[in-house]
This record gives structure tokens, C-alpha cells and sequence, in this order.
């Protein structure tokens, strides 16, 4: 009888063992599928994705450029002579036509002077001569040579007054005068810069933009910019460019003009320029820069299209550390994958967790 009973047990034990370990098999079995959730498939990779749409492009890069004075000019002499008065205060404000620099002309006065006498003899000879001529007492060529003469001494006369002229040195405009570089008692030369003059009633801003925003370039088109002396913006308008581009930086120089109410600006002074890099009424699908595959050609993310991973050649217009502008390549509504990116094909089946 005992033996009988140990057949068993040695036939009971390995029966009885081998079921135990297929029930917790299918214990465990279990556990996944509830884990894995309703309508999950081993099969497929999880991912990450979320659903694109296009939104309102506004794009802006910030450009340093420099203010400048809406006219400015070098006051110079245009003869050699002597400073007499200088009538202006350094650095105050003068109006157009207000005497600057008063040069010495007595010598030309007494020119003038010695001059006018001459022209008054010369007018009553030709008078004379010319009441002659029509009695035929003098010939044509005396009356002539006569008339030339008082034709040559008018001509001196106004040069004299031009260089006259000259020894009161005016402003051009109206605007900020500088410091004089010359007092009275300076023998000047022509061309020796006294002082200098700026309007600063409209300031200039000249920055330079690069050539793959030219399309972007336009006259009359409003920029937006800030000063060292205020965080707050200001509008500018676009006047003018440039017929063609620096051939060293392949950029474009533009002036823009901007209001100076109580000529807070001058020239010289830096600004920060926010240029919009983004054409009117552009949109664009923001993207995080993790669904990114570099490829040779640019750029490439995965969709979810009919539960497979398909690839897709992308344009960025711009790019963050964590986030980039899709110009082109996708549609509103696609699913993009945002992570398991390294274990992607084209092709292979995957389980989305969608977010938007």
C-alpha cells in the first residue's frame, strides 16, 4: 500500500507543479492587459503625438541700428581771412539764415568803395560818348569800347560783393549748432570746419537687413523700436534704401524715419529695431523641436497616418531651444510623434497618445 502511495506522489507532484506555473502565467498575462488599458496591441510602439494646426505668424528679429540727424553740415569758409565775431552760443540752437561767423572786410569795403567810384565815371562817360555817337561827333567803336568798360567794372563790382557776401557766414537751417572750433582772431582757410549744425526736428535710424528678408523691405511699412534711454517702443516709417547690397555682408542698408517731439533723440544714439521677419496675414504650425529628425536635406518628423509611422520632409522658418516654425510639410489635424523617436521606421505600427 505504501508503495502504491509513493508511485503517486512522485506522478501527483510534477502534474501538480506544472499547473501552478501556467496559473501564474496567466496571472500575469492578465495584469498586462489590464495595465496596457482597453484597446492597446503589444504589437504596436507607444508613442507620444499631438495634433497640428496653423496659427498666426508673428515673426520678429531684433536688429541694431544707429540714429542719425535728419540733415547735418560741416559750417566751413569759403575765403582766407580773419575771424572777427563769433555770434552764436555752443551748443544752443539757431534758426535759418541767423549770422554765425562775421570775418574781417574792411578791406573789401574799401574795394567796394574805390570800385563804385570808378563805376560812376564809367556811367557818365558812356552817357557822354553815347550823346556823341548820335550827332556822329565819336565813331562806333569809341562808343563800344567805352560801353564795354563800364560792362567790366559791373561784373567787378558784383564779384566784390560776393566775396563780400562771404565774410558773413550763415546757418543753411535750422537746428543745433556744436562747439566752435574757432574764436575771434583765427585766420581761417577755405574749407576749415568751424562748427558743426544738425537738425534733429526728424531723426533718421539706418540699420542693415539681411538678404533673405528683402521681399520684406518696403517703403513706407512701420518698424518698431526701442532706445538705451527707454525701454518704451517707438514707431518709425521705412523712406528709403539702397539701390543694391553690401557685397561684404550681403545686407541691405535702410532708412527709416522717426518723430523727435522735444529732441529726446540724437544722432549717434543706438536703437534696437524689432524688423518682422514674417510676411502679412502668414501662418505657420508651431512644433516642438523633440519631433525634429535632422536630415541631409533639412529636417523630417513621423505622422501617425492609418496607425502606422509615416515620414515627412518638413521647412522651418525659424527656430528655439524648444520650439520651431514649421513653414511646410504638414496639414491642420495631423498627428505628429513627439516621442520614441529613436526607435521609429517609416512604416512601423504604433499606439498614439494624442494630446493637443
Amino acid at each position: 500500500m505504501l508503495k502504491n502511495i509513493s508511485k503517486l506522489k512522485v506522478i501527483f507532484l510534477p502534474v501538480l507543479c506544472s499547473m501552478l506555473l501556467m496559473a501564474c502565467a496567466g496571472d500575469q498575462e492578465k495584469k498586462k492587459k489590464m495595465s496596457a488599458g482597453p484597446g492597446a496591441d503589444a504589437s504596436k510602439l507607444e508613442v507620444d503625438a499631438i495634433v497640428v494646426n496653423e496659427e498666426d505668424l508673428n515673426q520678429e528679429e531684433v536688429i541694431v541700428g544707429t540714429m542719425a540727424p535728419y540733415r547735418e553740415v560741416a559750417i566751413v569758409s569759403e575765403i582766407a581771412q580773419k575771424i572777427v565775431r563769433v555770434a552764436f552760443q555752443d551748443g544752443g540752437h539757431v534758426s535759418k539764415g541767423q549770422l554765425l561767423y562775421k570775418l574781417n572786410d574792411a578791406d573789401l569795403k574799401a574795394r567796394l568803395k574805390g570800385l563804385n567810384s570808378e563805376l560812376k565815371l564809367a556811367r557818365l562817360n558812356e552817357q557822354r560818348i553815347g550823346n556823341l555817337l548820335k550827332t556822329e561827333t565819336v565813331n562806333q567803336q569809341q562808343y563800344d569800347e567805352t560801353a564795354v568798360k563800364l560792362q567790366s567794372l559791373e561784373a567787378q563790382r558784383e564779384l566784390l560783393q560776393v566775396e563780400l557776401n562771404k565774410t558773413e557766414i550763415r546757418a543753411p537751417f535750422s537746428g543745433n549748432i556744436g562747439i566752435s572750433n574757432a574764436d575771434p582772431g583765427f585766420y581761417i582757410s577755405p574749407g576749415t570746419e568751424l562748427v558743426s549744425l544738425q537738425d534733429h526736428g526728424t531723426i533718421k535710424i539706418e540699420f542693415s537687413v539681411s538678404e533673405k528678408y528683402l521681399p520684406l523691405v518696403k517703403t513706407g511699412s512701420k518698424i518698431n523700436f526701442t532706445t538705451a534711454l527707454s525701454g518704451q517702443q517707438q514707431t518709425a516709417t521705412i523712406k528709403a534704401t539702397e539701390p543694391g547690397l553690401n557685397a561684404q555682408n550681403r545686407a541691405l542698408k535702410v532708412q527709416a524715419m522717426a518723430d523727435n517731439p522735444g529732441g529726446k533723440f540724437r544722432a549717434g544714439l543706438s536703437v534696437k529695431i524689432r524688423f518682422q521677419t514674417s510676411a502679412k496675414n502668414a501662418k505657420a504650425i508651431n512644433l516642438p523641436t523633440e519631433a525634429l529628425i535632422p536630415s541631409g536635406d533639412g529636417y523630417n518628423v513621423f505622422v501617425i497616418k492609418n496607425g502606422l509611422a509615416q515620414s515627412k520632409p518638413v521647412s522651418i522658418g525659424n527656430r528655439t531651444e524648444t520650439a520651431a516654425i514649421v513653414t511646410s510639410g504638414l496639414n491642420n489635424g495631423d498627428s505628429v510623434i513627439v516621442s520614441n523617436i529613436l526607435r521609429l521606421g517609416d512604416g512601423m505600427p504604433v499606439q498614439a497618445v494624442v494630446s493637443k
